[in-house]
């Protein structure tokens, strides 16, 4: 008679328990759902330290350029402070303040000046592309590109400020540094591999040898990464997966990403800036050397 009584208070319990372990399985299925690319920037841009920093910036530095300004001689143009917030937004770039960043490029895209608005939101995509944003970076990327005139010459300033600058830190082992400089000219160009191979580089002076092999054989099986440096890298790869260590001279990166990237941007079709690399280069063979 006793079991008879217990057996359904039995069968209740472990209803309700079940219940209940299906509860937290989808609440923590829910907690542990990856944010996208989209909500890590709503979140990074809504925050106190976004809102607070944009307020205090856009208090500050026009009166502050106002005053560089008065000091500066007649034969000096005055500094405009949209450009001021384009500087302080790659400081705080490169000092890994994504927040500052985005609020210095918001507050500068405010400018009526539309090379400037085109700056900054590749100032965006750039700050994008060092929280690992890449997707998010390079529709942002495509969005400043619509913003260019077509007659504006900000392309090859700006192309050939960043690779010059990625390459120097290259051969100064900066490799965190020419990072940065590489995700702008991946912003200008669409070329993206010097800045996967150069995070790879980084890997094996640091001597993260297995991180660093897994982005080598990424980008040598990667259809958009030139055949010739594909090749090199199948041959890398082999060495470091024989000796596992350091296999290469302290200027074989650099000689090898200038010469690769120099042919890249020679190559890209129908485009202003493939025109200009090619004229200079007929330029310099008639040039005494």
């Amino acid at each position: 008679m006793k079991s008879k009584i217990l057996q359904p208070v039995n069968q209740t319990c472990s209803l309700k328990t079940r219940l209940l372990l299906l509860i937290l399985l989808f609440i923590g299925i829910a907690c542990s759902s990856k944010k996208t690319q989209r909500e890590l920037y709503n979140e990074t841009t809504s925050g106190f330290t976004y809102e607070t920093y944009k307020t205090t910036s856009s208090a500050t530095v026009g009166p502050a350029i106002k005053i560089y300004n008065a000091e500066l001689p007649d034969t000096i143009t005055p500094l405009k402070p949209e450009y001021a917030h384009l500087l302080l937004g790659y400081l705080w770039t490169v000092s890994k303040k994504p927040a500052m960043a985005f609020a210095e490029a918001d507050l500068a895209q405010e400018s009526a000046d539309q090379d400037v608005q085109y700056m900054s939101q590749s100032l965006r995509a750039i700050t994008m592309y060092e929280q690992g944003w890449d997707t998010l970076a390079r529709q942002e990327s495509q969005r400043a590109k619509q913003l260019r005139k077509p007659n504006s010459d900000v392309q090859y300033e700006a192309t050939t400020f960043y690779m010059l600058l990625a390459l120097a830190k290259i051969y100064d082992k900066d490799f965190e540094a020419s990072k940065f400089y590489w995700a702008g000219f991946a912003n200008e160009t669409g070329i993206h591999w010097p800045y996967q191979l150069t995070d790879a580089i980084a890997d094996v002076q640091a001597k993260r040898m297995q991180l660093a092999l897994q982005k080598f054989k990424v980008l040598s099986q990667d259809p958009a990464v030139p055949e010739a440096l594909r090749t090199v890298l199948a041959g890398k790869i082999a060495l470091i997966e024989e000796k596992g260590g350091n296999v290469e001279s302290p200027l074989f990166w650099p000689r090898l990403i200038s010469t690769i990237v120099l042919e890249e941007l020679k190559k890209t079709s129908g485009n202003q800036l493939s025109r200009f690399v090619n004229m200079l280069e007929g330029l310099k063979e008639k040039l005494p050397a």
